[in-house]
């Protein structure tokens, strides 16, 4: 499920913001951008998340600007390494007889004359700062992931609704469908040639499977069973989409042996409409935690 949310904090020694953002994945993967100064929280940061989002793409960017007085930036200088980078170079303009001319600017040039190190060190007040400025940042996220979760909610249920008719229409054509396929059964056997000897009860059990193999009333059970499950399951807290998933497969499953059985052109149509429908509903169901 997609979410954003964003946390600043700013006062006389440091200016925060974290901004997290979340895409729909099988399995709960956080990365981080943010200072080296924070490695050491990551532990701390993904335990955070996963106490409010259980699966999902996780990117969470902190940016962090130290205020003057208290930044922890130090530049030194090597003065015995541009020493002897001089008395190299000495000795080099004395050996090919050149004037030797320097200046600071050619000392800046030289790596590692000019060193600058900044603290790894974080103390607690700012430790303290970010886990709070990310917490305010992850409840922002949640809230857009909730907004998100009910606006799926109610194209779902409209789904279901949509399910609902498409079976409905086949219940009501299922009698008329066994009363025609018996009639054409009937029609059959009469043009049989009466020369031809058959068993009375090897026919009567041919004419029973021929109606099992058509007979679509435990699909319509089982899909009927797997919508109300679906709906019931909308209705619950907490992740729910391997749930939604599986019984969306499972609705799947039933309206294609359906149409595998059906002779109807009306009941295929109707088996199409309802093909349909699952396939919405799974590509939904992908953005469902």
């Amino acid at each position: 499920m997609t979410g954003f949310g964003t946390a600043a904090l700013e006062n006389e020694k440091i200016s925060l913001n974290v901004q997290i953002k979340t895409v729909n994945g099988r399995f709960l993967d956080t990365r981080f951008r943010m200072p080296r100064q924070y490695g050491a929280l990551e532990n701390e940061m993904k335990r955070l998340i996963a106490s409010k989002l259980s699966r999902g793409s996780v990117d969470i960017q902190v940016n962090r600007a130290l205020s003057g007085q208290d930044s922890e930036v130090e530049v030194t200088t090597n003065v015995a390494l541009a020493r002897g980078w001089m008395k190299a170079a000495g000795g080099l303009a004395k050996e090919l007889g050149l004037p030797l001319s320097l200046t600071t600017e050619n000392f800046l040039r030289i790596p590692d004359v000019i060193a600058v190190s900044e603290s790894a060190e974080l103390e607690s007040w700012e430790r303290d700062a970010v886990l709070e400025t990310l917490k305010k940042a992850l409840a922002a996220c949640v809230s857009e992931r909730k907004r998100e979760g009910e606006e799926l909610g109610k194209i779902l249920g409209s789904l279901l609704d949509q399910m609902d008719r498409f079976l409905l229409g086949v219940k009501k054509r299922k009698t008329q469908l066994d009363g025609d396929l018996k009639e054409r059964l009937k029609e059959r056997l009469k043009n049989i040639d009466p020369a031809v000897q058959v068993d009375p009860n090897r026919l009567a059990q041919e004419v029973v499977i021929l109606l099992d193999r058509a007979d679509i009333a435990e699909e319509l059970a089982r899909a009927d069973a797997h919508v109300g499950a679906y709906r019931k399951a909308l209705n619950e807290t907490g992740a729910m989409g391997k749930k939604l998933d599986f019984y969306t497969q499972e609705l799947h499953r039933e309206v294609n042996t359906m149409g595998s059985k059906t002779q109807s052109l009306d009941v295929t149509l109707d088996i199409i409409e309802a093909k349909t429908c699952v396939e919405r509903m799974r590509e939904q169901v992908q953005n469902v935690e």
